[in-house]
């Protein structure tokens, strides 16, 4: 009896391997296809890139983000092409708000190319965000992606904005609010932005500190008026 369970169970096994193997050849190898990933810092493992041009000076007027055209499969000998375009019927901004190139070529042997967009700073974002959603073309060498990463959506504003990465940043920081947020830039002596991937423990920590410091002058020239949120919350980073 023990026998023949074993058998079957090998059997069985052989042929669940088998339908794998067989799926993976035909969606990797036969028909590679490429996907999109934005910079952690922006993106923060999402499909979408959120930025906004109020941390930084009137005279910033572009800002360039990158994004990984990724292939999902193996890596060729030859040069590949990865073919780009808008989805209009998902994208706000205007044309003149924006640039990135058409095609993105991935080297012989690599399994990633890193291709611009940038971002450009109009009047109108100080009311509004807009949004430029790129996907990408089937071309003679890449079928598209999966759905949920054939594409990238890039969302911007020169208004304040929750970072994407703030689950990152709140055990330095607290939980977030827009009145936080605005002080944080506003004591951060030039930093645009925060994050785990590019900044070590010690200096967020030091952030921390001195948002604090920052903090408690405030409350100290506004006695009886505390700063507070939005929320009717007082604001603290301890």
């Amino acid at each position: 009896m023990m026998g023949a369970c074993s058998c079957l169970l090998l059997i069985t096994a052989c042929f669940l391997a088998a339908c794998s193997s067989t799926d993976e050849d035909f969606f990797y190898q036969d028909e590679p296809r490429v996907r999109l990933v934005g910079d952690y810092v922006w993106a923060a493992g999402t499909d979408s890139i959120t930025f906004s041009f109020v941390a930084y000076p009137s005279d910033v007027t572009e800002m360039e983000m990158s994004v990984d055209a990724q292939i999902m499969g193996e890596v060729a000998d030859h040069n590949r092409v990865v073919n780009l375009s808008v989805d209009d019927s998902k994208t706000t901004a205007t044309a003149s708000m924006y640039t990135f190139p058409s095609t993105v070529t991935i080297p012989a042997g690599e399994a990633k190319a890193t291709f611009p967009v940038v971002l450009k700073r109009d009047a109108s974002l100080t009311s509004k965000k807009v949004r430029l959603y790129i996907k990408v073309d089937d071309s003679s060498d890449f079928k598209t992606g999966v759905n949920e990463e054939n594409h990238i959506t890039l969302i911007w504003s020169d208004v304040l904005s929750k970072p994407n990465n703030w689950s990152d940043l709140e055990p330095f920081f607290g939980t977030y609010s827009d009145t936080k947020y605005r002080f944080m830039l506003t004591n951060s002596d030039g930093a645009g932005e925060f994050s785990t991937e590019t900044m070590s423990w010690a200096l967020l920590n030091s952030y921390r500190i001195r948002f604090q410091n920052a903090l408690n002058e405030y409350n100290a020239a506004h006695p009886g008026n505390p700063l507070t949120d939005e929320n009717g919350q007082l604001v603290t980073f301890e």
